[in-house]
């Protein structure tokens, strides 16, 4: 009985030495597991920290180059930026714990990428294309045209020009650009022409029509005068024009021949020009928006002719400017339009955004084991 007895604790003895080594192989490997968790934890944050120090130097300043390897408390950081096409641009940042630095292949890594892509917001600007120009000139000996997009009311600046069919870009931007004198601002610093094939006047030209056909407070002979012009609809047209409309009472003209505006006139509100024609010359001003369509122009030229608001073209159109003319943005003026006459389509394009955006796609992340490629250069990292 006793061996029995003896047996049966040897045994028990044996088996409880076993479990004790196991238990303590098990705790040394968690141990070593967690242990190896906390290191890709640090690595993980120093990857986030410079991927989002990265996007927010893109967003800055797409083309920015960034090729960073720095050392910091428990590990190094590496952050890089890699043109892909078009306007797209990876930015990748990996995190490495130890103090091997960046060339270390066996520290504990955990690496982001994603891909910043310029997306314009040209829908509505000082001056804006919607459809195919049918030409532009600007020009003037020394001090030239200017068009600017700096808010004169000193509260949403927006771009110069936009334009909706990229072949125009290349066009204006050699006018403002390429001549003495022409000058383009704008949220986009100097030469600020943008193309954005989003744009769409559509509507507000439908709301406009309708408003010109149904609430026009003036007669075109008395913005533009006497005499007869090329209007589609044979109206009476011709030199002088005084002004018409105020800041209290706002004008609606339906211009669809021949206007011209020189001297001291001009005038507050909107005017819709149809196919028609509007030439400033002199110190004429308009305080508001000129709205071409049909393939209308806008000519102004010889002295200061002033718009104090926007500029649009919607179906085409012709542009030409000498001198000293100028356009220069003032959102009061539009959000004045837009209140007194309840023009939908205008608020959505006040109110859209202004430039151009920087926008992340394609994010991955994840841990990088040793020899793995990290993320964004195919391997190594699970989307987000």
């Amino acid at each position: 009985m006793g061996k029995y007895i003896l047996l049966i604790t040897l045994g028990v003895s044996a088996a409880l030495s076993m479990y004790a080594g196991q238990f303590q192989s098990a705790q040394v490997d968690a141990r070593s597991e967690l242990a190896e968790r906390q290191k890709l934890i640090i690595a993980r944050q120093m990857a986030r920290s410079a991927y989002a120090s990265g996007v927010s130097e893109v967003k800055r300043q797409l083309n920015v180059s960034l090729n960073q390897c720095e050392q910091l408390e428990g590990g190094t950081f590496e952050l890089t930026t890699r043109p892909l096409s078009g306007d797209t641009v990876q930015v990748r940042a990996v995190g490495r714990y130890g103090g091997d630095g960046c060339s270390c292949t066996e520290c504990p890594q955990y690496a982001i990428s994603g891909e910043a892509t310029l997306e314009p917001n040209g829908s509505f600007s000082a001056l804006t294309f919607d459809g195919s120009l049918a030409s532009a000139n600007l020009s003037g000996g020394g001090k030239g045209p200017v068009i600017s997009g700096n808010d004169a009311a000193g509260k949403q600046d927006r771009n110069g020009v936009s334009l909706s069919e990229s072949g125009d870009r290349a066009t204006m931007r050699n006018e403002f650009c390429g001549r003495s004198g022409a000058d383009v601002q704008g949220i986009g610093g100097d030469c600020d022409v943008v193309h954005d094939p989003g744009i769409d006047l559509k509507p507000l030209d439908a709301e406009l029509s309708d408003l010109v056909q149904n609430e026009a407070t003036h007669q075109e002979s008395d913005l533009c005068g006497g005499g007869k012009g090329r209007g589609r609809k044979g109206k009476r047209k011709g030199p002088g024009g005084g002004q018409v409309g105020s800041s209290e009472s706002l004008a609606v003209v339906n211009v669809e021949g021949d206007c011209s505006l020189s001297g001291n006139s001009g005038g507050t509100g909107i005017i819709y020009v149809d196919g028609g024609s509007l030439t400033m010359t002199g110190n004429s001003e308009w305080k508001g928006m000129v709205f071409v369509t049909g393939e209308g122009s806008f000519k102004a030229s010889k002295g200061t002719p002033n718009i104090s608001g926007s500029v649009a073209f919607y179906d085409g159109g012709s542009l030409d400017m000498r001198g000293t003319a100028s356009i220069q943005y003032n959102s009061d003026r539009m959000r004045r339009l837009r209140e007194e006459f309840g023009i939908d389509a205008l608020k959505e394009l006040i109110d859209s955004p202004a430039g151009d955006a920087v926008r992340m796609t394609n994010r991955s992340q994840g841990a990088v084991g040793p020899g793995e490629a990290p993320a964004g250069q195919g391997r190594g990292g699970a989307q987000n």
